[in-house]
């Protein structure tokens, strides 16, 4: 593996420096993650196990990855792909000998979901190019600042090795950070949500796997002994593990002192602990399959607001932090950046994108070949030209235009055509 052949390497430990991981993590993945009012224990380790934040998680990682991540260059107002630089054959073409770069953003994603953070070690070549980005282990890395200096370190631990790394050679990507440093993990302000939902799930196990027979008593007319007491409550078991239909004699009356799913609003609350936590990570109801309030029309609303305000701020960190560690000073100054697309997930059904490219192509603001190309099309002779309505007219040559306009007419009304032009002497 390259980290470690980094490890061997390796640097001399720091220490003179704090850890600016949460003080209390340790302690809780130490005892199985932090408890909640629920008497469930949640943890990041174990988190991925719940069916909701699974999906969440799923989702966004899944929605993040699919996406092509390219390298553009700009510079005076034209924007073209950078198809030979070598950062985009990283994120393009292959992050690692061992990922797709679909693997390697959706890796990424996964544990942004989990973690709250999420690192890539970057290994340069001796020219200083970028050539390998390998995910490490979120709760293998753990930011410190130097005292003496401020400057901050990541100290890796893999196989009972450490190692410092500068900023520089390290991708990090963070969710919502107090302090522009560590990401705040979404599993901790879930928690108590996702404890609650265990909760409730191992009730209805326990419930099923007592043949959904709920917790009562057996009242009597008269005491009992304890050898008495002992045969009757033998004898109800025996007929509830086996039988459907309890007969109860000797004047027994069986009372249930359990409370029904109904009174405890059992299919509310989970349904209401599933909200919040796809509200935590921002993930509309309806892509974790939660129908009841979707409609077509409103899905196709809240898919929309999905890509504006969940998936763009993502892209842009993703998007800047490559920027920021992947290009020189140099290369920014030059114009190189990267950018996702996210066409396919604003691109709508055929009528909708007919009609985009339409208004596009009318307004020059897109060619044939353009168009073509976005419908996965071979470019066609003469299709890169742009076209562009001819009764369109800058509004300061408006008038000059429609004096022009006019002289014109007036001059085939007064030319050869007309009787009283034509001089016969």
């Amino acid at each position: 593996m390259i980290l470690d052949r980094i490890l061997n390497r390796g640097t001399q430990k720091r220490s003179q420096t704090f850890a600016l991981n949460d003080p209390h993590d340790w302690f809780a993945n130490l005892f199985g993650g932090r408890e909640t009012k629920s008497g469930i224990k949640v943890s990041k380790q174990t988190a991925w196990m719940h069916p909701d934040v699974f999906s969440c998680v799923n989702v966004l990682s899944d929605d993040v990855a699919k996406l092509p991540l390219r390298v553009y260059r700009k510079q005076k107002g034209s924007v073209e792909p950078a198809p030979e630089h070598p950062v985009n054959r990283l994120l393009y073409e292959k992050p690692n000998e061992y990922m797709t770069p679909y693997v390697f953003k959706k890796l990424l994603e996964t544990h942004l979901g989990f973690y709250g953070n999420a690192y890539a070690f970057i290994k340069f070549s001796e020219d200083g190019s970028p050539v390998e980005l390998m995910p490490m282990l979120p709760n293998q890395v753990h930011p410190h600042l130097d005292p003496s200096n401020g400057r901050l370190y990541y100290q890796v631990t893999i196989h009972n090795k450490n190692m410092e790394l500068y900023p520089e050679q390290v991708l990090h990507f963070k969710q919502l950070t107090t302090d522009g440093i560590i990401g705040k993990s979404p599993v901790e302000v879930a928690a108590e949500h996702v404890g609650a939902q265990y909760a409730a799930t191992a009730y209805n196990s326990k419930l099923y796997q007592n043949d959904a027979t709920p917790r009562g008593i057996l009242k009597v007319p008269a005491k009992l002994n304890t050898d008495a007491k002992n045969s009757a409550r033998d004898e109800w078991i025996r007929v509830n593990q086996g039988e459907n239909i309890a007969i109860i004699d000797a004047g027994l009356e069986y009372q249930s002192v359990s409370m029904p799913l109904e009174q405890a609003q059992f299919v509310e609350s989970m349904k209401y602990n599933r909200s919040q936590i796809a509200a935590i990570y921002k993930v509309p109801p309806h892509k974790i399959n939660e129908l009841d309030r979707a409609t077509f029309s409103n899905i196709e609303q809240q898919s929309l607001d999905y890509v504006k305000n969940t998936l763009q701020p993502k892209l842009v960190n993703f998007e800047q932090e490559v920027a920021a560690k992947l290009f020189t000073d140099a290369e920014r100054r030059k114009g190189y950046y990267v950018k996702f697309n996210v066409n396919s997930e604003l691109r709508g059904d055929s009528k909708s994108r007919a009609e985009f490219y339409e208004v596009m192509l009318r307004i020059g603001a897109m060619s044939i070949n353009e168009i073509r190309g976005l419908e996965e099309q071979n470019a066609i002779e003469n299709g890169d030209r742009h076209l562009v309505s001819l009764n369109y007219t800058f509004l300061d040559k408006l008038e000059e235009y429609q004096m022009a306009k006019a002289g014109s007419k007036g001059g085939e009304a007064n030319g050869e055509g007309n009787p009283e032009n034509n001089n016969t002497d």
